[in-house]
């Protein structure tokens, strides 16, 4: 195993400013192989950059992670009997080349603790299957992560435990159409890397 993966086994801190979106739906325990963005349905719990809902992923690691959900108290009460759920992670991944970079990861995830923590819901997940898009419907298809964990997010936790990695949105030459309002939010935050002064 290379050390990257050896290292990113560890559970690590998950800073929020890296956190882009986070969606979780209960679920039933079962052997998930294939499942339509129908039968999915929306997201019992989610919590998005656009400001809808309260989740902070409090760990992260190829294996599982820890999330904690503000929500109401009877909501609480009917989920702490939950066992199974699928969840969606966005996480920024900015890299040199790519500074608005983006790392999606869908997986299924056994419930190893579901626990009321300071008036919201703790749940302790273990990845079980990871999916990928179909490139012919609209639908995930699913692989198993028990063995070795979710390789995809190796490289993200090996950066973030090591502080490497980069800032979220961090300048880069040349303007981003793709983030043009990222763009102008950081050039008004600090016009002194707006780009050259004219004469």
């Amino acid at each position: 195993m290379e050390s990257s993966n050896r290292r990113a086994d560890y559970r690590v801190e998950v800073p929020g400013s890296y956190v882009r979106e986070i969606a979780v739906w209960f679920c039933p325990c079962k052997n998930y192989v294939r499942l339509s963005a129908e039968e999915l349905g929306r997201p019992h719990l989610l919590s998005s950059r656009l400001g809808s809902g309260r989740m902070v992923l409090s760990d992260l690691s190829i294996r599982g992670f820890g999330l904690l959900a503000s929500i109401p108290q009877e909501a609480i009460d009917k989920l702490l009997s939950a066992k199974a759920c699928f969840s969606y992670l966005q996480l920024w991944d900015p890299s040199a080349d790519d500074p608005y970079g983006v790392l999606s990861v869908f997986t299924y995830n056994d419930l190893v603790r579901v626990a009321e923590k300071n008036g919201a819901l703790f749940l302790g997940s273990r990845f079980v299957r990871f999916a990928v898009g179909s490139r012919l419907e609209k639908s995930l298809d699913f692989l198993d992560a028990q063995a070795c964990g979710v390789s995809a997010l190796a490289h993200w936790c090996d950066n973030i435990s090591r502080g490497v990695a980069i800032a979220p949105g961090r300048p880069c030459g040349g303007l981003d159409m793709d983030n043009l309002l990222t763009e102008i939010e950081t050039a008004l935050t600090n016009p002194c890397q707006g780009g050259e002064e004219q004469s």
